[in-house]
This record gives C-alpha cells, sequence and structure tokens, in this order.
C-alpha cells in the first residue's frame, strides 16, 4: 500500500527516547505511513540508533540531519520533501496508539471532501485520560480560532495536515532564536481554512523535564523576537476580546525583551489600540519574568 502519512519528528539529543516512539509505530494496525527523522544536530548517537532502527526493516524511515537551529527549523527543513498526502508531526519523547494511522485513514477517506485541510484529534496522558478539554462534539468542522481557542478549549492537541498545506506556510525564522510555538502556523491556516475535529486520543504525551512543554515560559523569554511574532497571531481580529488582550500584554512584554522600542511595538502591532492599554502590564511583566532566567 503506498503511504498516505507522513509522521515528522523533529529531534535534538532524544536518541534513547526515540525507541517508545518507534515501538508504538510497529504496532500501528494501518502501516500506510512513513517515518521522517529530522535530527536537528544531535551529538548523543541518534544517527546510530536509526540505523539500527532501519536495518529491521519494520517501519519505512527516512532519516535527515541538519545543523542545529531549533524544532521549527527541521519541521521547515523536513516539510518540503515530504511526499505523503498528510503530514502528521510527533515528537520524539511521544507516542499513537496502535489505531492512530487507522483512525487518520479511515476520518481522512470519509471527511476529505468537505473542503477541510486537515484532522484534529485530542493527546492524552494515557489511551484514557486526555490532555486538557474535549470539545463540544465528539465530531466537528470548524476552525481552531472559532471552535477551541474562542471556547476556551484547552490542552495539546494532535494535528493532521495536508502536506501541500503545509508546504504553504513555513515556520518564520529570527537569527539567533532557537525555539518557535508551532501554534502561529496553526492559527495562520485557521484564519482560511476548517479541519474536522474528533474527540479520539490518538497520540500520548509524556513532558519530560527537558522538554519544550516544561520550558514554555524560559524558551519564549530566551526566544523573544518568535514569541512576540507568536502573541500577535493571537491578536487576530477573530480572537475573542479576552485572548486579544491577553496577548496584547504578552506581546509587549516578548517586544521589550527583544529590546524593541515603544514605537516599534506600536508600529508592528496588529491592534494598536490594545497594545497602548496592554503596554503598562506588559512592561511589569516583563521585569518580573526576566528576574527569572
Amino acid at each position: 500500500m503506498e503511504a498516505m502519512i507522513t509522521i515528522l519528528t523533529p529531534t535534538y539529543n532524544r536518541g534513547k527516547e526515540l525507541h517508545k516512539l518507534y515501538d508504538s509505530l510497529k504496532r500501528q494496525i494501518n502501516k500506510s505511513f512513513v517515518w521522517y527523522i529530522v535530527d536537528d544536530g544531535s551529538t548523543d548517537g541518534t544517527n546510530k540508533i536509526v540505523k539500527a532502527f532501519q536495518k529491521e526493516n519494520c517501519v519505512p524511515i527516512i532519516y535527515q540531519k541538519k545543523d542545529n537551529g531549533g524544532k521549527h527549523t527541521a519541521l521547515n527543513a523536513a516539510i518540503p520533501k515530504i511526499q505523503t498526502e498528510l503530514t502528521m508531526i510527533v515528537d520524539s519523547d511521544d507516542c499513537l496508539t496502535a489505531d492512530a494511522t487507522q483512525t487518520i485513514f479511515e476520518d481522512w477517506i470519509k471527511n476529505c471532501e468537505n473542503n477541510i485541510v486537515g484532522l484534529i484529534y485530542l493527546r492524552g496522558y494515557s489511551g484514557f485520560e486526555p490532555i486538557g478539554d474535549k470539545w463540544t462534539y465528539d465530531e466537528q468542522f470548524g476552525n481552531v480560532i472559532t471552535h477551541t481557542c474562542n471556547k476556551g478549549i484547552k490542552g495539546d492537541k494532535a494535528e493532521v495536515y495536508r502536506t501541500d498545506i503545509l508546504k504553504k506556510y513555513p515556520f518564520p525564522v529570527f537569527r539567533r532564536e532557537k525555539f518557535l510555538s508551532e501554534a502561529c502556523v496553526w492559527i495562520e491556516i485557521a484564519k482560511t481554512h476548517n479541519v474536522f475535529m474528533k474527540n479520539k486520543i490518538i497520540y500520548i504525551s509524556q513532558y519530560l523535564p527537558g522538554g519544550l512543554t516544561k520550558n514554555g515560559r524560559k524558551m519564549q523569554m530566551q526566544n523573544p523576537k518568535g514569541a512576540m511574532y507568536n502573541a500577535k497571531a493571537y491578536m487576530w481580529k477573530t480572537f475573542c476580546f479576552k485572548i486579544k488582550l491577553k496577548n496584547a500584554i504578552l506581546y509587549n512584554c516578548y517586544g521589550l525583551q527583544a529590546k524593541k522600542s515603544l514605537g516599534e511595538l506600536w508600529k508592528e502591532s496588529p491592534n494598536r489600540f490594545l497594545t497602548t492599554i496592554a503596554l503598562f502590564p506588559g512592561i511589569i511583566l516583563q521585569k518580573k519574568w526576566k528576574k527569572k532566567l
């Protein structure tokens, strides 16, 4: 069977963690996938571990190594080369349920004619305990701004997108920064495209001490241009006022951390009114968080 899905895994010095994901891929009911590993400059022998996987010939594996630049640059390096119809990003320290690719396959075949660009599922701490909230309905069509963010649905989700769409939305790269939230691209896609959302756990996450999720705030402050860009995305007009205001504060906070002048903050803002009223809270927040670095 020709592969329909690419499981895309960016990794950096997580070679020992890859075994769990590899084992979950070997257990997949539906084998219509390729595992694409992008090594973001690892120095822990990840390449040798992957070669051992490839020798087993249980899962089709593509391996690419690049200079270290951050997860988003690894994704940018791989996505243009992917040839399958769908792409799912799965972190190196996570894994999939045994029916994950089968679920994706069935839902895409059933719903791809409904003018959607992807499928979004739940992540879980296990196959029975979801991370964060479920959606209002077990199955629904819509965009993540209206049906997830504005409705206060919390928690990481498992995104599967058409590869051709991902190729149109590369992750922005900022000089000397190695971290950028993927959410800014998902929001850009959501501005003009709908997806299919389903209350089913297909992706199991564990938040390791050294992982990006556990160190989110610190990573944002150390990479403030990317964090500022992400906050701008959440100030888009279709977000509810509460989200726009919160991110106007974050926009100012990260902008000041990036040494932007007040004039530059105002000029680059997508919502100058909110940026103005959120300036003082942003200044206080930047000073508070900077002390904790």
